[in-house]
């Protein structure tokens, strides 16, 4: 079983099969001794195939039960246990035993546990961001705080606006949650777009694969913090701030589409920088660099523009995620990590000798310097030496198959990797949390690890990187652009991906009029099976490996498709209302209801059995993920 998970605690009150094996185990500790108790609970699953509800491997309880014969000790248990209120047979098969749980008990007990953990709860608003949670009218508000590499946090005279977020959570508890995870705290990053740029269909399973763990941690208990870590720095903002000083208009940011006006822009000055060869591509490169300079300076020209570009870009962000039901707790980024943490990662890596000089080949190929790595216990300032000598400084990470990465330019400026080290510290300082996941594609794989590796290296790193953090890498779409800098032929934009598959929807429902007659608001109904298709294909695919999007496949309204769930959901709720209007059903109290009337319904049996699993399968589900089956 996973360390991480020694034994599953046990609440009854949640979960039905927590009463089932609770009683099992204790039945079978009189049979065998005290000591299988625990090892019984915790060995008991679900049986997959005949007449019985559960299963229990005998050899399991080896570990307690020394020089045993399973055959043997399955047929006594089967021979001596007394059915009860809850286990009405039990049956030796080999060394395997099975139990049938008694029917009047499980939809008794089953069907008051759901109905009493799903009501609706008194529901609230919850606040995004960082800095004091607002209030207003009952809508969800959130705060973008502004700051640079020298005044991380700080907050900008523009940025400090509330944004309109129509958003209300329950606050109770719902059936399938449990308690594991209470205590324990959760950083996930995920989805991570660069400002000003249109919302990239790469960027669409980090998204969904994200929001999907959120949810599961959620569900186990822990206190999760959803984080989105906005490209808001590097060569791609001094790009778009050269080009907007040079093409771009304030006013017209103003009037039209702002993100695409900017990617307009961005495309202009893009042009001129990877030109192959002239003028007017090295005056773009000289300008770019030092555009990036200024930037990690903090000036606050440019400080200023990128700030209102991350405002705009957020607000339309958030117009994406609301199609997709994601919801983010705080919008960070590249630029507000703090110099003063990018600095103490250095000197530490200066301190212990770890740094070593490399020269660079147009600022992308690193090789290895003629400067031995540095021993610096006596001049804690001696890497300094090496910027002046127009050297960048990297860690060797050869030993453990890593390569060299670089962390600071012969500029001074801090690279990628060195930002996400200081940023992991900076995170653990504020959220002390138990684990943190990096949910990014595959192409990351390299990036990370170095990232890792290079935290366990640092003597005086506050927490055990091994240990809590993890990297959720995925696969891409096939025939869809990954998400780069550069553009790229096969570009998608998530927009246009939704917009399609709402179009598609749309379609399909006025080919039924039937069903087109019922639809009220076409419109909103098109979209939401339309995002359930993308999201649900996202998730049935094995998140490491790679697929390709296929619209006649993912649309239909039968077979395991999203637009099948919805209509399954539809059909449901329909029943639901139906019963109340023909019926009258109206449950005033749990005592009203009379559940001896399913017990001559052998699907009814089957409907609730599954619905009693469900707490297991949220358990379980969070367990393998953990184990990377996922």
């Amino acid at each position: 079983m996973d360390p991480h998970f020694p034994l599953p605690k046990s609440e009854p009150s949640a979960n039905f099969l927590h009463i089932i094996g609770t009683s099992i185990a204790s039945s079978l500790a009189t049979i065998l001794g005290d000591e299988v108790n625990q090892v019984v609970y915790a060995s008991i699953e679900i049986s997959t195939e005949g007449p019985y509800d559960l299963e229990l491997a005998v050899p399991k309880l080896g570990a307690v039960l020394k020089d045993m014969n399973p055959s043997e000790v399955a047929a006594k248990v089967a021979k001596e246990y007394t059915p009860d209120e809850l286990i009405e047979a039990v049956a030796a098969s080999g060394s395997s035993l099975s139990f049938n749980i008694r029917s009047a008990s499980m939809m008794r007990q089953a069907l008051e546990m759901i109905y009493s953990t799903s009501q609706t709860p008194k529901r609230v608003g919850i606040f995004i961001g960082e800095g004091r949670t607002l209030v207003r009218g009952g809508e969800k508000l959130i705060r973008i705080f502004h700051g640079n590499g020298r005044n991380a946090g700080g907050i900008s005279p523009s940025g400090n606006r509330p944004i309109p977020l129509p958003r209300i959570f329950p606050t109770k508890r719902g059936y399938g949650t449990n308690t594991l995870g209470n205590g324990k705290r959760l950083v996930i990053e995920f989805s991570s777009p660069d400002i000003a740029m249109p919302f990239h269909v790469g960027h669409r399973r980090s998204t969904v694969i994200g929001a999907a763990l959120s949810n599961l941690y959620a569900a186990n208990g822990w206190d999760v913090t959803k984080l989105n870590y906005l490209g808001d720095l590097g060569t791609q903002c001094a790009l778009l701030a050269a080009g907007f000083d040079k093409h771009g208009s304030k006013e017209t940011l103003e009037k039209e589409d702002p993100i695409m006006y900017l990617y307009s822009v961005y495309l202009v000055i893009y042009r001129d920088f990877k030109a192959k060869e002239g003028q007017r591509r090295d005056d773009t490169k000289q300008m770019v660099k030092d555009y990036f300079k200024r930037l990690e300076k903090g000036d606050p020209h440019l400080i200023e523009m990128l700030q209102r570009f991350r405002e705009l870009s957020i607000l339309e962000y958030i117009k994406i995620y609301e199609r997709l039901n994601v919801q983010f707790d705080v919008y960070d980024g590249e630029s507000l990590v703090s110099a003063e943490s990018i600095k103490d990662v250095m000197d530490q890596l200066g301190k212990q000798g770890l740094l070593i000089g490399v020269t660079t080949e147009d600022g992308r190929k690193s090789k290895r310097g003629k400067i031995a790595a540095l021993k610096v216990e006596e001049d804690e300032n001696k890497h300094k030496d090496l910027l002046a000598k127009d050297l960048a400084l990297a860690i060797d990470l050869n030993e453990f198959k890593l390569g060299k990465p670089v962390l600071q330019n012969p500029d001074g400026t801090a690279t990628p990797i060195l930002r996400d080290i200081a940023a992991a510290i900076d995170r653990y300082h504020k959220y002390h949390f138990d684990k943190m996941l990096y949910v990014v594609g595959s192409q990351q794989n390299l990036h990370f690890a170095q990232c890792f590796k290079i935290l366990s290296l640092l003597k005086d790193c506050p927490f055990d990187a091994s240990e809590k953090l993890k990297h959720i890498n995925f696969s891409q779409v096939k025939g869809m652009a990954i998400p780069t800098l550069w553009p790229s032929a096969n570009l998608v934009f998530l927009k246009d991906m939704l917009d399609s598959a709402k179009e598609t929807m749309s379609k399909r429902i006025k080919a039924s009029p039937e069903n087109f007659e019922t639809i009220e608001d076409l419109e909103l109904t098109s979209d939401q099976i339309g995002m359930t298709a993308v999201k649900v294909q996202d998730m049935q695919a094995k998140r490491i490996m790679s697929y390709h999007l296929d619209w006649e496949r993912v649309t239909p309204f039968e077979g395991d498709t999203g637009p099948y769930l919805q209509y399954t959901h539809v059909r449901l709720c329909s029943m639901e209302r139906m019963v109340a209007l023909e019926d009258g059903l109206a449950i005033s109290s749990l005592e009203s209801i009379d559940t001896s009337l399913l017990l001559s319904t052998p699907k009814a049996r089957e409907i609730v059995f599954y619905l009693a699993t469900f707490p297991d399968v949220v358990r379980t589900a969070l367990k393998t993920t953990n184990q990377a089956i996922w």
